[in-house]
């Protein structure tokens, strides 16, 4: 089977990383809104979560400048993508629900190394990440010495950034580790490569933009 390299070891580091941080954040995010787990928000164990949390927070914030600093021509080439819209990705999010419910693939156009829902919660993340860090920085080091009505608002925009990226994250984990139709995607963040069939059924533009790259390079 042939395959292709999608994803660089650096950027399945990165993605690994966010993924258990965001994990460790979330779960321990949890203890607080969850009366089953208030447990866990007080005490000891509450000391541990709120250090947890802490831990996760920097690995989080860590993990974009690893992604930058050791492969920073694919991190620009990512945010490109992330911001790039057309018609043709529109066109792709009406179809998709079709597509993934009854496998109608003929409604979505071709696309890109990224499909524009992979575009819309990478949009999503990275906005959501800049309200995490501001946000939770000003909730770890500012109570107290910021405005209440101030905190407040803080807090609220912390939680509506958690509630927008767990439901695509959620949505995320189904498509890559359960949909039959995608379940080969995680294998590139896995051993950096897919199938070229893979390749050509869900981003066939990127495909024959590889493929170019290969010939103009003369392998």
């Amino acid at each position: 089977m042939n395959t292709i390299v999608r994803f660089k070891a650096p950027e399945r580091l990165a993605h690994w990383l966010h993924f258990v941080a965001f994990t460790v954040l979330l779960g321990t995010g949890m203890f607080i809104y969850l009366p089953a787990l208030r447990a866990f928000a007080t005490g000891n164990a509450g000391e541990a979560a709120r250090l947890a949390h802490r831990i996760a927070a920097l690995v989080f914030m860590l993990s974009p400048i690893i992604y930058l600093v050791f492969s920073p021509r694919e991190f620009f080439e990512s945010l490109r993508e992330m911001f790039k819209w057309g018609p043709d990705d529109f066109a792709w999010l009406r179809g998709a629900a079709a597509y993934y419910t009854y496998g109608r693939k003929a409604q979505l156009p071709p696309q890109g190394k990224y499909n524009a829902g992979q575009k819309l919660n990478a949009l999503t993340q990275f906005i959501a990440f800049g309200v995490f860090v501001v946000t939770g920085l000003l909730m770890w080091f500012g109570k107290g010495a910021v405005p209440v009505g101030v905190f407040r608002w803080v807090v609220i925009l912390h939680d509506l950034a958690v509630i927008a990226t767990t439901s695509l994250f959620v949505l995320h984990l189904y498509l890559v580790g359960i949909h039959p139709l995608t379940r080969e995607s995680i294998t590139a963040m896995v051993e950096g490569s897919v199938s070229e069939a893979y390749a050509k059924e869900h981003h066939t533009l990127w495909l024959e933009q590889v493929r170019d790259q290969k010939k103009g390079a003369g392998e």
